[in-house]
């Protein structure tokens, strides 16, 4: 081969490698052959499926709400004097009428007995100006004594009956001063921490001794945005609204009752105070703890799907429907809420329709899938609730 040639070969080689590159993208593409070619090409796409479910569901309102002590009383002894003895421990669990302190009794017994011997005294007095009395009547009325003289007598029986009536009301008041001594709890509740120790002086009224909180039944305050306001009072006018109380480290929920509406919307906040009471028998709702609550308005059927099975696109939201050959097509769907781990349908599905919950991502439109497990049926995933953000 001459030079001439070799140049000549050497000048149109960009070219064909050009064409040659060009040639190998097309072979390589998919676009390059028919659909069915290449789908074959691809290895069938390992998924999880799960079935939407037509299901008759509770409908919620959510809030997050704090637990409050239907009653709660601060201890204070109603008498001055020495706290003699504590019969009670921090934290214990106590009943109506169990005796919580006792006040040293001794100058209150002292002084029932001042005012008994007092009043003694008294009614002797009483007695002995009664006779007066009496026998100045007879003498005034035979004109013996002056009017005067009967008028004095008469005015000394009352200052005696008088004096009887002012002892005998401070030997009551000394008397509910002993009582007072011995101190009893006015509720059923759970004590807290007990302030004093053996031998403080304490305070008629004024020192604290220990705070017992009725837990069982207990309380639970919540807000909910005004706008839901309309709902609650629809569907509580003829019944008593379900409330759950969630909380940290309990497996299930405690059931209650709502109780109270406010009767004012918080112009700050633009929410409304709500309350819940709970039997609470298993004390698993504690005062100042927060615990999410579910406010049950109605129960509707609903389709329900697992929420890892919602995609979204350009378009807006969709699934892949498994087909009964082992392919999957896309459905755009309309999602009303998510609940907990489900979301509840609009559109889009049908009961007992099956789709994707996992894997989607090597998915396309007809595209062939491998079924490595099913999820398990929505309504374990708990109920329907909406949030009250």
């Amino acid at each position: 081969m001459s030079r001439t040639e070799i140049s000549i070969s050497m000048r149109h080689f960009p070219r064909f490698l050009f064409l040659l590159s060009i040639l190998s993208l097309c072979i390589a593409l998919p676009g390059c052959k028919d659909d069915k070619q290449s789908a074959n090409s691809y290895p069938p796409a390992p998924v999880t499926i799960a079935k939407a479910e037509l299901i008759n569901t509770p409908y919620y309102l959510t809030a997050i709400g704090t637990v409050k002590a239907v009653d709660s009383i601060t201890v204070r002894s109603r008498v001055t004097g020495y706290l003699s003895k504590i019969f009670i421990n921090d934290g214990e669990y106590v009943d109506k009428g169990q005796q919580l302190f006792t006040m040293d009794p001794s100058p209150y017994e002292a002084s029932i007995g001042q005012l008994k011997a007092e009043l003694a005294s008294d009614i002797t007095k009483y007695e002995q100006a009664k006779k007066d009395y009496n026998r100045y009547r007879d003498l005034v009325k035979r004109k013996v004594v002056s009017e005067e003289n009967f008028e004095e007598k008469r005015l000394d029986m009352k200052t005696a009956s008088d004096e009887i009536a002012v002892t005998q009301a401070k030997l009551n008041d000394a008397r509910n001063d002993l009582k007072y001594c011995f101190i009893r709890s006015p509720i059923d509740g759970l004590a807290g921490y007990v302030t004093p120790t053996e031998g403080n002086l304490i305070e008629e009224n004024k020192d604290e001794l220990v705070v017992i909180n009725k837990i069982s039944p207990i309380a639970v305050n919540f807000y909910l945005p005004q706008k839901y306001l309309a709902e609650v009072q629809k569907y509580s006018s003829n019944n008593t609204l379900e409330v759950l109380a969630i909380t940290e480290g309990r497996d299930k929920p405690e059931t209650g009752k709502l109780t109270f509406i406010d009767n004012q919307v918080d112009t700050k906040t633009g929410t409304i105070w709500m309350q819940g009471r709970f039997e609470n028998d298993n004390h698993a709702l504690w005062p100042g703890n927060y615990v999410e609550i579910r406010l049950k308005l109605y129960d509707e059927d609903v389709i329900r799907i697992p929420m890892e099975a919602t995609c979204t696109g350009p378009e807006g939201k969709f699934v892949w429907i498994a087909n009964s050959n082992n392919t999957v097509d896309m459905r755009p769907i309309k999602v009303n809420r998510r609940a907990g781990k489900l979301d509840i349908i609009d559109n889009g599905l049908k009961d007992k329709e099956v789709v994707v919950s996992d894997g989607q991502l090597r998915l396309y439109p007809g595209a062939a899938i491998s079924i490595k497990k099913q999820s398990g049926n929505s309504t374990a995933n708990g109920p329907e609730t909406k949030s009250g953000d």
